[in-house]
């Protein structure tokens, strides 16, 4: 290839397609361009719009930079509650996330001294046990005879759903405290089935199958629902699994047949009721200790809503035991609350609780404040466990003798 003539550079400029060494410039008419090829007034508009673009630039990014700290300042998780990034609100009253199968808290009724009858419900064969989903509006009851859970409508006093349980009896019920899941405690000695099946609140679907160890009785949740503490009744242990995958992820050591739990308020210590060796072990959960363990004859228990008491009903004595959470002693007894107390559960108030008195067909009404029995309600055969709504406003009660769920209006 020719080398290009001296003085001429070795390529024109980009833009360069006429014969001259300029594009133009051996044109007619041809305007005088600058040394760089450039006509000067052109060159100078087209740097201006090139400013003044960057400039424009400049500032939207300097505005983008400054939304972006807003929403950190605004909006520090960085994330929404489906895991994306977070977005302002549209307007500004504030927002209140609430998950499935939750309602935002209200005040609870009053609870009376002297709760109502309302009516019976058919649900199932012998139910035994009775949960209430967080937003009170659906109720769980196990019903062992029939290998099912059945479903109620609190509002209407219907049953809506019948799950059925193929693993074996579904014994008692314990939800996530944002309702998407239930873990149902399945237990049948003779033919060795030992799980907890976990429940889609929505569907009603089973979606996991947990082996455990022997006799899981009624869980306990924790409070962001990551952990579910089932006592096992014949394992002297409480089985702990992974409420978000349905999981076992190891045990705790307690006393030898743990049959009940419940968490303390900061969800540290657990409170397990053993009913043969009479005595509540406190528990705790971080380090597997056994902190304390307070005699008190304890079939069931339940955690007062201010979370600084814990009662304890105890079928043998026919009384109920109150204790104190910062000092871990029995504070108070009520004695002589029905015959054969099975099951225990507070007002959301906190004014009074409610005992499922399988021995006389009752549930007896205390007032916490005075330790007294201030009503006994006759609500059918074998009352064996007892729910109340978020609300205060109806208790549940289980019968298994004539298969009914009683509701008490109590608003």
């Amino acid at each position: 290839m020719a080398e290009p003539p001296a003085g001429r550079p070795a390529s024109g400029p980009p833009h360069g397609t006429g014969p001259g060494d300029r594009w133009g410039t051996d044109l007619p008419g041809a305007r005088r361009l600058d040394r760089a090829g450039h006509h000067p007034r052109l060159h100078r508009a087209k740097h201006s719009r090139r400013r003044r673009h960057r400039y424009a630039l400049a500032l939207a990014l300097v505005l983008a930079l400054a939304l972006a700290v807003l929403a950190v300042v605004l909006w520090p998780d960085g994330e929404d509650a489906a895991g994306g990034v977070a977005t302002a609100p549209a307007a500004a009253t504030p927002q209140v996330t609430v998950g499935a199968g939750t309602a935002p808290p209200a005040p609870p009724a009053p609870s009376p001294a002297t709760p109502t009858l309302g009516p019976a419900v058919p649900a199932g064969a012998q139910p035994s046990h009775v949960a209430v989903t967080p937003d009170g509006r659906t109720a769980y009851v196990a019903d062992p005879a029939a290998r099912a859970v059945i479903v109620i409508d609190t509002a209407s006093s219907e049953v809506v759903r019948t799950v059925p349980v193929a693993e074996g009896p579904p014994q008692q019920v314990a939800f996530t405290p944002d309702g998407r899941r239930a873990f149902v405690s399945v237990h049948d000695a003779a033919a060795g089935v030992n799980a907890v099946v976990v429940l889609d609140v929505a569907s009603g679907a089973v979606v996991d199958t947990v082996p455990t160890g022997r006799g899981p009785h009624a869980a306990a949740v924790s409070a962001d629902g990551r952990r579910v503490y089932v006592p096992m009744s014949l394992g002297a242990h409480l089985d702990v699994l992974d409420g978000r995958i349905g999981v076992q992820v190891g045990h705790l050591d307690t006393t030898p047949n743990p049959r009940a739990v419940v968490l303390g308020a900061d969800g540290r210590l657990a409170y397990v009721a053993d009913p043969v060796a009479n005595v509540v072990a406190v528990l705790d959960v971080a380090t597997g200790e056994v902190t304390a363990t307070i005699p008190a004859g304890a079939e069931a228990l339940a955690l007062s809503p201010d979370g600084t008491r814990v009662a304890v009903v105890n079928r043998a004595s026919a009384d109920v035991a109150l204790i104190d959470t910062a000092t871990r002693t029995v504070i108070a007894t009520v004695p002589t609350v029905g015959a054969s107390p099975q099951h225990v559960a507070y007002a959301p108030d906190g004014r009074h609780l409610y005992t499922a008195n399988s021995g006389d067909g009752t549930v007896s009404v205390v007032d916490t404040a005075t330790g007294t029995v201030t009503a006994r309600v006759p609500t059918g055969p074998a009352p064996t466990g007892v729910a109340v709504l978020p609300d205060g406003s109806r208790v549940l009660v289980t019968h298994s003798g004539d298969g009914t769920v009683r509701f008490l209006e109590t608003a």
